[in-house]
């Protein structure tokens, strides 16, 4: 996320100080929305009218923008520090998801409501609440929110199919996953190399691998092995490095080698801790307490501390 935006809400007034900044001030983005817009869209004639227009917009807190809204969405779309917050916000592998449930539920709030809620960007805070709902068990609340997810960001649309998916599972349909699972893999061929695709690909295989594990009659956890080792090793998202050798070493543990999924498990609980993840710290706690059945009662009470901080309580195991 950009240093410039905190995701504290987003007014009109904040939106347009991002717009004038960015194009050099009121003059300067009314010519441009002129030049932009054409002269067959019923912008006023008179650019002081366009500008006072704008400029009464900017007093319009979190209240829908109207015509001048329309017109400054459409042919300016949201800011890129806007765009880059809504984002994080969307996204399950973001640092976002590491603060209280109710935190993040209450920032996505601030957020559902113009102008983001009037924008392409309204998607990503639909998938973050979606997620906030998922994390709730609000099975129905989650489906709402993803069947409002409208966009053409090939990030936003592989989160809400990994989301779609997980619904399915976790509502016991695994014949819906596969195919689902399986437009994920395409799509991530449309993503550019990267953290972002890293992060991506380490979470379609660890939701194919879960469905490799428990859809069928008997565990195929080797399959499952392989994917987990198609995750980058050398990525430098700490997330994709910690799905990987989480996800070995709950296969290497379940193949009864236990050395290698030691070796693994702390791996795992290293690539989220030095990363200050500590969602996934939790995840890495209690497979290790499974794995080292000496060390369990420490390690449950340390991933029991992190969840209780986190609200999380969908991650007691």
């Amino acid at each position: 996320m950009t240093d410039d935006v905190s995701p504290l809400g987003c007014t009109w007034q904040r939106y347009l100080e991002q717009l004038t900044h960015e194009h050099g001030g009121w003059a300067a983005l009314t010519q441009l929305l002129v030049r932009r817009a054409g002269p067959h869209v019923g912008l006023p004639e008179d650019p002081g009218t366009i500008e006072r227009g704008l400029r009464r917009l900017r007093v319009r807190g979190n209240a829908p923008g109207g015509q001048y809204g329309i017109w400054l969405l459409r042919y300016f779309g949201v800011p890129r520090p806007l765009e880059d917050t809504a984002r994080w916000m969307g996204q399950y592998h973001s640092r976002f998801a590491d603060l209280p449930l109710s935190l993040r539920e209450a920032q996505l709030w601030l957020w559902d409501r113009p102008p983001i809620a009037e924008s392409a960007a309204a998607g990503w805070i639909h998938l973050g609440l979606a997620s906030v709902a998922l994390r709730r068990r609000d099975l129905d609340a989650a489906r709402e929110r993803l069947r409002r997810v409208e966009t053409e960001v090939v990030a936003a649309q592989l989160e809400a199919a990994l989301l779609r998916a997980r619904l399915a599972m976790d509502a016991g349909r695994p014949a819906e996953v596969e195919p689902v699972l399986d437009g994920v893999a395409a799509g991530l061929e449309r993503l550019p190399p990267g953290q972002e695709r890293d992060c991506y690909h380490a979470r379609w295989a660890d939701q194919r691998a879960y469905h490799l594990i428990h859809a069928g009659p008997a565990p195929r956890l080797r399959e499952a092995a392989r994917l987990y080792r198609s995750i980058n090793a050398r990525s430098p998202a700490a997330f994709a490095l910690f799905r990987r050798d989480h996800g070995l070493a709950y296969c290497y543990w379940r193949l009864g080698d236990r050395d290698r999924a030691v070796r693994h498990a702390r791996a795992a609980l290293d690539h989220a801790g030095d990363a200050g993840h500590l969602r996934i710290r939790a995840l890495a706690l209690q497979l290790l307490a499974h794995i080292e059945p000496a060390e369990a009662a420490t390690l449950r009470r340390r991933a029991g501390r992190i969840i209780t901080e986190l609200e999380q309580t969908d991650l007691a195991r």
